[in-house]
């Protein structure tokens, strides 16, 4: 999907950097925890975010990774509940933040921005309706799953790369670190994908895809 910053104008993008103000944060800075009630809004400039929310059983488990453009925590600034995910980053970032009572005033003001927020929440439902189809699949395919829309609809890969972690990887595709282990074993023999420290090198998305079937 397109991401947030890339569905608005130069002029709206003015727009957005009047309104907000550019903050740095270091790697695992904490952007926001769940449970807590704040409202004010993120638009990624550069670096990653790390969206995870805990489990039933007191775990942690991660829903998303956002990247340069994407617009985070909407939801508590449009309906005003406690925020339900908490956001690190991994890695510097740099950061648009908007206060609720901005974004709101974008919102009204400027059509095509609140159709832009819009078409983003939209596009993340389909995606939380996908992932929990792909609940149901083999370990393989949860995997090449994740991998593919990650990479490629998600807008973060760097060159073909994924910057996760086997333990994050592991946990968008539900399913445990040994069994991550093998199909990342595997897909390395079939020359899929190169693995190196926190990085996943995609050589063959064609094959990917394939595994998803």
């Amino acid at each position: 999907m397109d991401r947030f910053w890339g569905l608005l104008t130069p002029a709206e993008h003015d727009v957005l950097g009047a309104t907000g103000t550019e903050r740095e944060y270091a790697s695992g800075a904490v952007i926001c925890n769940e449970g807590e009630v704040t409202r004010h809004v993120l638009v990624v400039r550069r670096g990653l975010l790390r969206v995870t929310a805990t489990t039933a059983a007191g775990g942690e488990k991660v829903l998303a990774v956002r990247g340069s453009g994407d617009i985070v925590g909407e939801r508590s600034a449009i309906d005003g509940r406690p925020r339900s995910a908490t956001v690190r980053a991994l890695g510097a970032v740099r950061a648009l933040v908007i206060s609720a009572s901005g974004f709101a005033s974008l919102c009204q003001r400027y059509p095509r921005i609140a159709w832009a927020v819009l078409t983003v929440v939209v596009a993340r439902q389909r995606d939380t309706d996908r992932q929990r189809v792909q609940i149901s699949g083999t370990a393989t395919q949860r995997v090449a799953a994740v991998l593919i829309d990650v990479a490629l609809e998600r807008g973060i890969a760097d060159q073909g790369a994924v910057a996760l972690s086997q333990e994050e990887l592991a946990g968008i595709a539900g399913t445990s670190r040994e069994s991550l282990v093998r199909v990342l074993r595997s897909l390395r023999e079939e020359g899929i994908i190169s693995t190196g420290r926190r990085k996943i090198d995609i050589l063959e998305v064609d094959r990917l895809y394939d595994l998803t079937t």
